[in-house]
């Protein structure tokens, strides 16, 4: 089974577009109409084994990244989070005490970035042993400029990554993709700073490559990298960079003058938008003289 396959078909099959639903699935989060208030909506989860280490990794760490996952999608529009819920199912070996260290994790860090949790659901197996799957859903409201989407990115901007790529997963297992901090702040500063001249803009969750493929193929562009520019964590190879994926970092597209730095996070141009030829890739990556094609650089979301 390929995610990005089937991802396409839920995306092909959507509803489309109405008055209660502006946003339908394909971007980082889908937006609602509730009596005349707009609501952004995403749900994402943590499933042991896949998005980490169950033998290394403390319980309160996976409550964190239940938390920040999500909010990683809602820094992605530039939103502000409202409220979240949680629906986890537990291995009845994990016992009380273990689960209510995970649950109080979810919580503090929920109340942490203002959006307290309001409610959820519980299932534990009982017959058949299966991992701990902990499932975050995230309301959050527009502000600024709006929601900015995936579509948008035009012939002639830049395209830059925040912060530095790669390296994500230290030996133990642990490491960055556990301790992240959503770049919330900086994407409402981001637009803040740009107004309109910030065109599209994505989290990389799944890898520089994959997620930029997103922004290239909503916006019909390609976007084209070099590899010297890549901003990667000390260590790690420009090819690591763009496929490893849990950077949670922001790639945004812009055209104009853009700060180098967002709350002390580095901002690098590291790379621009193209025309793109029928049936050429989406992303492209320059390196020793060559064009490689970077579309397929990425995460599956699944255990070994």
């Amino acid at each position: 089974m390929n995610e990005l396959e089937l991802l396409k078909h839920i995306y092909a099959t959507a509803t489309a577009p109405s008055a209660e639903v502006p946003i339908p699935p394909g971007d980082d989060m889908a937006m609602v109409s509730v009596g005349g208030r707009s609501i952004l909506v995403a749900i994402d989860q943590v499933v042991a084994g896949c998005h980490y280490d169950e033998a290394v990794t403390p319980l309160s760490l996976v409550g964190r990244k239940a938390i920040t996952r999500c909010l990683s999608d809602v820094a992605a529009m530039a939103a502000r989070p409202l409220v979240s819920l949680v629906a986890a199912t537990l291995p009845v070996a994990l016992g009380e005490r273990r689960a209510t260290e995970l649950f109080d994790a979810v919580r503090e860090t929920a109340e942490h970035y203002d959006c307290p949790l309001i409610g959820g659901d519980i299932a534990i197996y009982r017959q058949v042993a299966g991992p701990l799957v902990c499932s975050v859903a995230i309301m959050a409201e527009p502000t600024g400029l709006g929601p900015i989407r995936r579509a948008g990115a035009r012939v002639g901007d830049r395209v830059y990554v925040t912060g530095v790529l790669g390296g994500t997963r230290a030996d133990d297992g642990l490491g960055h993709h556990l301790l992240f901090e959503p770049r919330l702040a900086e994407a409402r500063l981001l637009a803040e700073t740009l107004g309109q001249r910030l065109h599209a803009m994505i989290d990389l969750s799944d890898g520089l490559g994959r997620d930029a493929s997103h922004l290239a193929e909503r916006s019909g562009v390609q976007i084209v990298f070099d590899a010297e520019r890549i901003p990667c964590r000390s260590g790690a190879p420009w090819r690591q960079a763009l496929s490893e994926g849990e950077d949670y970092e922001l790639c945004f597209v812009a055209t104009g003058e853009v700060p180098s730095t967002l709350e002390g996070i580095p901002v690098t141009a590291a790379g621009e938008v193209c025309r793109r030829e029928p049936g050429a890739p989406l992303v492209v990556v320059r390196s020793g003289g060559r064009n490689l094609d970077a579309t397929e650089l990425g995460w599956e979301h699944r255990s070994p």
